[in-house]
Formats: C-alpha cells, structure tokens, sequence
C-alpha cells in the first residue's frame, strides 16, 4: 500500500529560518518527545516578560533585547549564556530567557518539527487569560495523525489542546467581527488597547505564520496593518476577508493558501520589517537578510 503525502504536512513538519535550532540542534537530542514533557522544556528556560515586568522589574536591566530574539538559534544562543547546562534542567528565576508567549510557542513548534511532528505557531486570541477582553496571546498547533486534526497546545500555561472557543485565531476573530457575531471590542492586546485595529495587526501574522514565518508579536510589515481604521476601503477590507478565510482553510487546500499569500504583496513578508519593542516603547527596522 503507497503512502499519500500530504504537502501541508510535510511543509509544517520541516524547520523555517525562523524555527531552525541551527548549530543548537544537538540541545534538542534526548529530549522528551510527549506533550507535557516538552511544555516542561519551553518552561525550564523561559520566562514571560510581563512577570517580569510586575514582579521583578529589576531583571529586566540590560535584556530588554531578549524579547528581540526572532529566530529560536538565536534565542537559545541567549539562553545557553545565561545556563549551560541542559535544557532538562530548570534554571533559577534570574537565569531564564524574558520573552513573551510568540517565544514559547516558537520553541515548542521547533521542537516538534525536531520530531518530525508537523507543527506551526498560530497568533490570535485567547479567552482565558483577561476578565476584561480577548487577550492577544500565541499558540503552537500541531497534527495528530491518531486523530487526524490539528490541536492547540499552549506552552506559556502549560495547557494541553486547547478548545477553539479558548483560542480564537485572528482570522476566526476577523470573521466573527464581521459577521456582527463578536464586538470588536471583545479582541485587544490590553484592557485599554481593543478594536478591529488589533485584529488587522494578527491576521497578516498568523497568515504569515502558516506561510513560514514565525515573526515577533509585534513585527509589522505591508501597506494594511498600521492602515488608520477611518481611512480603510471596501476594497482593504474584502482583502482581510480573504486573507482571514485562507488562514482557516483545511490541509487539502494548502497548495491554495499558499499562492494567496505569495501573490499577495499585502500581506507577504518582505525582507525588510519593522518592530516594536514594547518594553522600551521603542520602533526598530529590521533587515531579515543580516540576521534580523
């Protein structure tokens, strides 16, 4: 009997620029291959920023730019000066890597991808992690062959295939706005900063996410994402609409989510980006092609 490949499946079970360990490979060998064995890895050398920045702002004094570590070689780079030692090996508070969830599920997907499970990180909203919103937050998805469908698997909180009605991904979101389903209020990066502005920030990102880059949570890129809301068209937003649509398509239409986003300079990444460092409230311009 002939094995089917699916392209979706090889294309997400093999590293991007982004998810390649690089020469940190090695680190990943002897590791646990399970679920909860992994989480416990991403745990034992990261730290979210955000309890840093509440509970020991101290830290962060001179590694504001570990959250700036795109590519995991990068950001294991960082970890192993702090911590040699295996990643087995849970380090002390002061000695993990602050960054923020985007980091844990992009270490997580890597890892997986070390064990030939295809995975991706997916960028949308969660609703357990505010009272007030739905918190932009950042997931790994992976494929369970027993199963035979993707699940959510949340490595910042330790959560196992969380439900879709937790994790709304930003094209989800985008759709249920529209739709006059879900207030754009509901969806927002804080209590304060909520809209259908923030949705127009993920959907390029996630979509980017599927097609291979696993960028910053707040890398920006094209001519729609910082577009001022009153100046958008009919025609801006029937793009969304399509973009929004092609990040929940099913593997059978892979080859066509792909020559979307490829052919459309909207919303593909270009070499050159910009970023925002939010815990220095600082704007940085970003060329891939040296490392960026």
């Amino acid at each position: 009997m002939s094995t089917i490949t699916i392209p979706a499946l090889a294309y997400y079970r093999a590293q991007t620029e982004i998810t390649d360990p690089g020469e940190y490979a090695v680190r990943f060998d002897n590791l646990p291959s399970d679920l909860p064995g992994l989480h416990q890895i991403v745990q034992n050398v990261y730290i979210h920023v955000w309890k840093i920045r509440k509970y020991h702002p101290h830290l962060l004094e001179g590694r504001t730019h570990e959250i700036e570590s795109r590519r995991v070689s990068k950001s294991l780079a960082l970890t192993l000066a702090h911590d040699d030692r295996p990643l087995t090996l849970e380090r002390p508070l002061e000695k993990k890597l602050i960054v923020d969830c985007r980091h844990f599920a992009t270490l997580l997907c890597s890892m997986l991808r070390y064990h030939g499970i295809p995975a991706r990180v997916r960028c949308g909203f969660a609703t357990y992690l505010e009272k007030s919103h739905y918190q932009d937050h950042w997931v790994t998805e992976y494929w369970d062959a027993g199963a035979g469908r993707w699940l959510l698997e949340d490595p910042d909180l330790k959560m196992h295939d969380v439900a879709r009605n937790q994790f709304i991904t930003a094209g989800d979101a985008w759709q249920q706005v529209r739709s006059g389903k879900t207030s754009d209020l509901q969806f927002g990066f804080s209590p304060d900063m909520r809209g259908a502005w923030a949705l127009r920030y993920d959907v390029p990102r996630d979509l980017a996410c599927l097609n291979g880059f696993e960028g910053l949570s707040s890398d920006e890129w094209g001519d729609l994402m910082g577009k001022p809301e009153p100046t958008l068209t009919t025609k801006d937003r029937n793009l969304f609409d399509e973009a929004a649509a092609w990040t929940l398509v099913d593997n059978s239409q892979f080859s066509a989510m792909r020559n979307f986003y490829e052919n459309t300079p909207s919303f593909r990444v270009p070499r050159n980006i910009k970023t925002y460092n939010y815990v220095i409230d600082q704007n940085k311009p970003v060329d891939l092609d040296a490392g960026g």
